[in-house]
């Protein structure tokens, strides 16, 4: 029965230590990136944040928020989510007058560049993004169709997964992403 399973001691204190882990792995790429990196891709942001949880669709989490602003009108936010039993992703969010949503010839170019997927529900929609997969991947995306959702009535959220063997890696890799990301911002 799955009452048995609470008198496992050595397994909780695993999970215990796992998530201290992807904690520290989390805060390390957050105090890598420099403030004004930060500054670069978004001015007005609440920098950097980590929080975590038990109970998404039934499973622990950690997510780093990179920048914080989620302003629908010009927010941005960069978030990394480690979700146990799925992975880790990378997702951006941009306001509907943020300004690289008026280039959207550059932004599809980018998005198909870096196999970006495009999320087709709710920002939070986690279960439906992730489990049921509603985005249009990188694969299937046109400028028609990004120009379609620019248009439409969700928000504009892009997601990345990030797969890694070791959290040096996981580290490494989400990095990268910022960097890629700081770099794109530039380009303006």
């Amino acid at each position: 029965t799955l009452i048995k399973i609470t008198k496992k001691r050595e397994l909780f204190e695993n999970i215990s230590r796992a998530k201290k882990e992807f904690i520290h792995a989390l805060s390390l790429v957050g105090n890598s990136i420099a403030y004004d990196k930060i500054e670069d891709v978004h001015g007005p942001h609440k920098g950097i944040k980590i929080s975590q949880g038990n109970e998404l669709q039934s499973c622990p989490y950690q997510v780093l928020d990179i920048v914080r602003d989620f302003d629908f009108k010009t927010g941005l936010n960069v978030r990394v989510l480690h979700w146990w039993g799925r992975g880790a992703y990378f997702l951006v969010f941009y306001g509907e007058n943020h300004p690289m949503l008026l280039k959207p010839n550059n932004l599809f170019k980018w998005l198909k560049f870096k196999s970006f997927h495009l999320c087709t529900t709710g920002l939070w929609d986690y279960k439906g993004i992730i489990d049921q997969k509603k985005v249009i991947p990188s694969s299937g995306l046109t400028l028609e169709l990004l120009l379609n959702h620019l248009k439409g009535e969700f928000p504009f959220q892009i997601i990345k997964p990030i797969t890694f063997d070791n959290l040096s890696m996981l580290r490494q890799k989400l990095e990268a992403e910022f960097i890629d990301l700081h770099a794109f911002h530039l380009e303006k």
